[in-house]
């Protein structure tokens, strides 16, 4: 015999299900498209979505079109800066006027001269773009990089993502490090570190706009150590960097882990290394 109220409590019942359904619904099309409430995007995913701006300092096509399709599956878009020659008026004045002299205007010196010129002149261009925001990140490269053999590219992506992420209060990173000296490791991906290092070396780093401001104005407070001197370590400019991480703040490098697979070397490491068995310095050549 059925008792009275039953079918009344069986028409709530189904209601109740219906709400539930909608709301589960709802719920999965707000994780779908990433709404407001709820972000399901995969760090992979996410970091396949990242696109930066870089500069690539080269002189010869080739070089460029490599190190650009490398930075391509990082998510990095690139344009090529041609340094200035290191015979052109240019660079001879502005050793000239940098020394005093003409003392120190061999080729090896002109060249390293020639590519400082090249690095500030990217760095105050990205000061002046006012296409960027204040945050907006910019990588800087030489044209002979690749990406560490222990790791894919898709976990490259990542790794960059993680990286830009630690150091966005800095808002200066290291890509690639020469003779580092280390603290605070930490890891960021399996087996993949971390760490503010001092080292030497320009062949992968990137800014954010307003630290790349702050970085040119503090260049010349500097004070360059070293046994060369400071007139001629002035010539190079990953030693502002070095320096800066020495008496400012050390600066947070990807892959601090990551020792480089070239065998004539024993102190690179990094998420991207200097690929010399396929392209040679030229520099001080």
């Amino acid at each position: 015999m059925q008792e009275r109220g039953q079918p009344v409590m069986s028409i709530r019942l189904i209601i109740s299900v219906l709400i539930g359904l909608f709301v589960i619904s709802f719920g999965g099309l707000l994780l779908q498209y990433g709404g407001v409430f709820v972000q399901t995007y995969t760090e992979e995913e996410v970091a396949g979505n990242l696109i930066f701006d870089g500069v690539v300092l080269s002189m010869k096509d080739e070089r460029f079109e490599h190190t650009r399709n490398v930075l391509t599956f990082l998510g990095i878009k690139v344009v090529q800066k041609v340094p200035p020659s290191f015979q052109s008026k240019e660079v001879d004045k502005g050793l000239e006027l940098y020394v005093g002299s003409r003392g120190f205007h061999t080729s090896a010196f002109l060249k390293v001269w020639s590519n400082r010129m090249a690095f500030i002149d990217a760095l105050e261009e990205f000061v002046q773009d006012s296409s960027c925001n204040a945050e907006t990140w910019r990588f800087f490269f030489e044209d002979d990089i690749a990406i560490h053999p222990n790791i894919t590219s898709a976990r490259a992506r990542v790794l960059l993502a993680k990286g830009v992420k630690l150091a966005d209060k800095d808002g200066f990173m290291y890509l690639g490090i020469c003779g580092p000296n280390c603290t605070e490791a930490r890891l960021i991906d399996n087996g993949v570190q971390a760490a503010r290092c001092a080292g030497t070396c320009a062949h992968a780093f990137g800014f954010q706009r307003w630290k790349a401001a702050e970085f040119l104005t503090e260049m010349s407070g500097l004070t360059l150590k070293g046994v060369e001197g400071p007139v001629i370590l002035g010539f190079y400019f990953d030693r502002y960097m070095y320096e800066y991480a020495n008496q400012v703040q050390k600066i947070w490098v990807v892959g601090s882990n990551l020792k480089s697979p070239v065998q004539s070397v024993v102190d690179h490491f990094g998420l991207l290394f200097q690929d010399r068995a396929m392209y040679p310095t030229t520099i001080t050549k």
